[in-house]
């Protein structure tokens, strides 16, 4: 395996390689300008530790990042309390501020009461968080942040609306550690339930069920954990994340997984969702049904169904709400990158070959905070 130091080099590099001097960040190299990709920027500076970047455009990524915000504010303006393209900016901004130590100069206290001061509790029950719906694991950790971030850096008491949050989540966990049905789309129940762990985790949360014994039975072939082959950067960081939290040894599986992050690095040093998706072509699809042949009694019909589903025109290329560009699922994206280097920082931590000194974590609740 190569170097750590030129590991993280090579990734400064691709990050570099989407850097439009005095304009911002663009998600690949052949994508826009976006104001998601200027987060994903900084978190992926700060995790390999390049301070002089941040610190020569602090200013002007601070100035950056609350105008894109208060843009994305009236792009949303009629749904702001339940959109996550919104909410996600919003606490994916806060953290870069965070990284930049701009935040405590203006911490958007009016923006962030804006969200919180209509019971947040109600809205997650109503949007099925603690049903498990897909998709609510990312808002319920959005309210998290936010009412985290108010009683620790806006001087309100909301001790009691955050133990609501814990207090709702905890009673109505299922027996795997996440929430929803128990028994079916074991994928999903991971991949959106994780959200909820990064919070109960920065509070201190004890929890009395290990969701590890759960993921171990989704890795595949590769040491992977998406539904389809090649692994994805958000199932892969998801499961790694609760499988370095366990104490348990997973020091094999997780070694596994770490070489097969690095094996399907691309040449420009990025990292991609998966490199057999496309081009729908005889390897990939013979790779996709060995990859559901070779499945389990949890895993079948998942990857059976997220396999023939992908294969359908729709699926060519991946479409998010971080850039009107559409791309490739080979093609190395800063979001990507992010992911797949946290990963690969979490295994190195638990398997003693670093120590979280080595890495930038960020000291602040959601994505890329880390805590033992």
């Amino acid at each position: 395996m190569k170097n750590l130091d030129l590991i993280k080099q090579e990734y400064g590099n691709f990050i570099d390689s989407c850097h439009i001097q005095g304009k911002g960040f663009k998600l690949t190299t052949k994508s826009e300008i976006s104001p998601y990709a200027l987060c994903f920027a900084i978190f992926g500076k700060y995790l390999i530790g390049d301070h002089f970047f941040l610190d020569k455009h602090k200013e002007q990524f601070n100035e950056s990042l609350r105008k894109n915000l208060i843009q994305k504010r009236l792009e949303c303006i009629d749904k702001l309390s339940t959109s996550k393209p919104y909410l996600q900016l919003f606490t994916f901004t806060l953290s870069a501020l965070k990284i930049l130590k701009c935040l405590n100069t203006d911490p958007l206290r009016e923006l962030t009461l804006e969200i919180i001061e209509n019971k947040p509790i109600n809205l997650l029950h109503n949007a099925g968080v603690f049903d498990g719906f897909p998709g609510t694991g990312n808002l319920a950790m959005f309210y998290g942040v936010l009412l985290i971030h108010a009683n620790e850096n806006l001087n309100l008491n909301l001790n009691v609306e955050i133990d609501s949050w814990v207090n709702s989540h905890l009673s109505s966990m299922n027996e795997n550690g996440f929430w929803g049905d128990a028994k079916s789309k074991f994928y999903l129940q991971f991949q959106n339930g994780y959200h909820q762990y990064e919070i109960l985790d920065y509070l201190g949360v004890s929890i009395g069920i290990n969701p590890a014994k759960l993921i171990i039975k989704l890795a595949d072939q590769d040491g992977l954990y998406a539904p389809y082959r090649g692994g994805g950067g958000c199932y892969d960081y998801d499961a790694v994340y609760m499988l370095t939290r366990s104490g348990e040894n997973n020091n094999r599986l997780l070694l596994k997984t770490m070489d097969s992050l690095l094996k399907f690095r691309n040449i420009d040093n990025g990292f991609s969702e998966s490199h057999f998706i496309r081009p729908r072509n005889l390897t990939n699809i013979s790779s996709m049904i060995s990859h559901i042949a070779k499945s389990n009694h949890a895993t079948f019909y998942e990857r059976a169904r997220f396999g023939f589903t992908l294969l359908r025109p729709k699926y060519n290329k991946i479409s998010t709400h971080w850039s009107n560009y559409s791309r490739e699922w080979n093609e190395s994206n800063l979001w990507d990158s992010w992911f797949r280097m946290l990963t690969i920082s979490r295994i190195r931590i638990y398997n003693n070959y670093d120590s979280e000194e080595n890495w930038g974590f960020i000291n602040f609740p959601g994505i890329g905070h880390f805590k033992k």
